[in-house]
This record gives C-alpha cells, structure tokens and sequence, in this order.
C-alpha cells in the first residue's frame, strides 16, 4: 500500500496527556502543485551580514522622503548606507522597541517615553515640550505626529512638529482600558488599540483636538502590548483578545475580527504572562507572493504564512524560527525593512549589534549552522511492515558537504528513536532520490520526524509511505 503524508503539520502528544500539534522549524509551506501534492516545504532563508550596528535593535524604518534606511541600534539612532557603512545620527537612550513614523520634514523616534525628531536641516533633536508627557506610540497623519501616553491620545501643532498644546488631548473612551498603541488605516483613519478596545479617529479639524471618534466603529478586542501589531495590507494582526479571554492572535479588518491563531499557538501564548509580553513585537513581510507575520515572543518566534492560511486553512499556516541546532533559542532577527535601495530585506539583531540580509542562497545565520525540522501526522500501520519512505525532493543544489538529513520515528508521541541518517543529494547530482528502506513492522501507530543542520536550504514535497 502506499500512502501520501502531508508534511506541513505533525502530531505530538505532551506530558498533560494531550494532543498537540508538532510544528515545523525554519520551514515554510509553498502553495504549488507539484508531483502530486499541493505544496512543498522550503527553507526558510539565511541571514548574511550588511553591517556592524551600535547593539541589540529597538526598531527600523525605511524613510521614503529622506530615501534612507534609519535604525535604532542599541543607544543610537543610525543610518545605513548603501556601501554597508553605518553613520550614527543621535542618542535614543532605554532599551525598548521605538516606533518610527515620520513626516514631510522629519523622522520621528519615540522610545522609553521620549521623542526625538531627525532632519536633514534640523539635526537630531529631542522635543523637550513640558506637555508632550511619556509617549509610548506614534503615528504621522494629516500633518500631525498622533501620539498616545498609554492614557491620553493628543498630537503637535500643524505648524510646529515640535510642539504640543496642552488643549490638544483627548482619551479613547470606549472602554475605560489602556490605549497602548496607534496605528492608521488604509482611509487615512487613526487606530488607537487599547487592552480591549480598538477604536477609530477622523480629522475632523476641530478646535483643540483636532480629531474625532468614528461611533459606528469601535471593537472590543485590544493588544496586549504596544507593539503586538502589525499591518498587512489593508488587515492589522495583532496579539491580545478580548476582556476575560485568553491572548491569542486575531486579524482586524474593518469592523470585524478573526482568530488567526490555532490551539497550538494559544498555548504557546499561554506560557507567558502579561507583563512578561510587554515587550513583544509584531513584524510583516511579503516575498515571491507570499506573505508571512512575524510573531516575536520572549522565547520563541512564531511565523505565520497567510498565503498558507487562505489555501489551507489557519491550521497549516504556523511553523517556528529559531537560531541554533540542539536547542530552542529564539530567532535572532527583528525588525525587518526592505530598502528599495538595494532591494533587499534587512534586519537588525536581538543578540547583538549585526545588520544583516535575509538571503535565499544560504541557510546559516551569519556563518553559523542553524536546524530545520518536519514532522509527520501519527499513521495507524498495525502491525503493517514499512518498506520505505520517500520525499521529492530537489537534490544537486548543494554548494557543501553536508546535505543528510536526519530520520527518526515516534511509537509513543513524546520520544523519538534511533535517527538514521541519510543523503539529501550531492553537488550537481540533480537525479539523487531520497529514500529510507526497510523499516521493519510497527506494531501500532508512529510518527516521523525529519531534521537537518546545513548550510544549505532543501526543499521537500510529497511524502510517501510504501506499507504492508
């Protein structure tokens, strides 16, 4: 008998006697029809330095009126150059994520409760308004910088970006919750996400402050931190929930919401709490058609493939990235911009102060081997012998001597046995075909795991399972 196995989502069980999902590690599903399966799994691509930054990344932005890519890297607002050299352009003192919009005239940082203003003309410079207050998020809209304290909403003069008139401030009262971000809509609307709420603000350029609730609008449904958003599109993603619900990821549209994570992925959520999310940051980004969100969790990096999702539904759209071989440590990339100056997606570092590229040619980060994992869902063999396994795959690629892949196999959903490794292809042997034979009866059921640590990416389509 032979038996086709999806590869884009496994089965585990864990110590609480229940059924979990095994999700793949640094492997991303592509929706294409090939050798008679959907889709394939692919490497999610390597990262290869641009640049030395001033320490561990706090936020990005590409400024499309100054045609300049600005970081915040450690305590300093820098600059990166198209030559790969970095110029430092001012002081940001904290450690938090900074929100970076920006206007006509200048490009705003605000981070650890302090604004700072960046020009050509102007230099850097911190507003030292007495009213500005300890803004936590920003946003540029109709000529104003849009800010919130966490209690407040209030934005600068129209003629004066550093100014902040005391009578230009107003709350967010659907609800009486934190309002711990702000975001802008596709129709030029201000969001303003609080715990549980989000609501929605027109400039209706009245006197004082200048803009106005939209009443038909509001949602109860909020973030749980200031950056757990991001936009995609005309949907925001956000991580948060309702009051009395636990957090999970949702997608806003307008005037309505959707769950976009899975039970997996709740508990994942679950592990933390509230303030230990504080921190937590949210990222986009969407290449060769597909479109994945970026999920960054104290420990763990959550990645979710919307293209995925709309094809094959929320339960095969959740994989993980994470930056080693034998552990768990988190992905080390954030902040993701692409500079359409060199056309390349670069991303700041939560180690230290690397600057570096997403790069489709390699599978390492900055050098070193990082591990890719797939799973299989249990199959009910019976006492059935496996005669063999089989992957498509796209061998002969490699530039390395390391292209095996690791075997193993589950009979209780907790363990894994013995790996067996085997050869992923050769150097320009493009007719390799991977195969695992003879593995004998398996009296019940079992799982498969696949595993890898190369330098570089593979790919794996159709699994099948020759049975009798």
């Amino acid at each position: 008998m032979l038996t086709p196995v999806p590869l884009i989502k496994g089965d585990r069980i864990d110590i609480d006697t229940d059924y979990r999902d095994a999700l793949s590690v640094n492997m991303f599903a592509v929706t294409r029809p090939i050798l008679g399966a959907d889709g394939y799994m692919l490497c999610y691509p390597g990262l290869t330095k641009l640049a030395d930054g001033s320490g561990v990344d706090r936020g990005a932005n590409y400024n499309e009126r100054f045609a300049n890519l600005f970081r915040v890297s450690g305590t300093d607002l820098i600059q990166l150059n198209t030559n790969g050299t970095i110029t430092v352009l001012g002081t940001v003192p904290g450690t938090l994520q900074a929100a970076m919009p920006y206007s006509f005239n200048t490009q705003a940082i605000i981070a650890d409760g302090k604004m700072f203003l960046y020009s050509t003309a102007g230099g850097f410079v911190e507003i030292t308004d007495a009213d500005l207050g300890d803004p936590i998020d920003g946003v540029w809209v109709d000529g104003v910088y849009f800010l919130t304290d966490g209690e407040f909403i209030y934005h600068t003069d129209i003629t004066d970006e550093t100014s902040i008139d005391p009578l230009k401030f107003a709350t967010a009262e659907f609800m009486p919750d934190k309002s711990l971000g702000v975001g802008k809509t596709q129709d030029n609307k201000v969001i303003v996400f609080g715990r549980y709420t989000i609501e929605y603000f027109i400039n209706a350029a009245t006197e004082n402050f200048a803009f106005q609730r939209v009443e038909t609008r509001a949602q109860k449904i909020g973030i749980v931190a200031t950056h757990a958003k991001c936009e995609s599109g005309k949907k925001w993603y956000i991580t948060g929930g309702r009051k009395d619900d636990s957090v999970s990821v949702h997608i806003i549209t307008l005037g309505n919401s959707e769950k976009a994570s899975t039970r997996e992925v709740d508990k994942i959520l679950a592990k933390y709490t509230e303030p230990e999310l504080s921190d937590m940051r949210m990222e986009c980004r969407t290449e060769d058609d597909v479109t994945f969100i970026l999920v960054h969790l104290p420990d763990e990096t959550l990645c979710f493939n919307e293209t995925v999702a709309k094809t094959f539904g929320k339960e095969k759209a959740w994989t993980i990235l994470k930056t080693d071989v034998a552990g768990d440590n988190t992905y080390r990339a954030i902040n993701g911009v692409f500079d359409s100056r060199s056309a390349l997606w670069t991303y700041g570092d939560k180690l230290n102060g690397n600057i570096g590229k997403l790069d489709n040619t390699v599978f390492t980060h900055y050098g070193a081997t990082v591990e890719w994992l797939l799973f299989t869902p249990f199959m009910k063999f019976d006492g059935q012998s496996v005669d063999e396994i089989e992957i498509e795959t796209i061998p002969g690629n490699t530039d390395d001597n390391d292209a095996t892949v690791a075997f193993s196999l589950t009979l209780d959903g907790l363990t894994y046995g013995k790996e067996w490794f085997t050869l992923y292809g050769e150097k320009n042997d493009h007719t390799q075909r991977f195969y695992i034979r003879r593995l004998g009866s398996i009296q019940n059921w079992a799982g498969f795991k696949f595993r890898g640590a190369t330098k570089s990416r593979m790919s794996f389509a159709l699994l099948r399972v020759t049975h009798e």
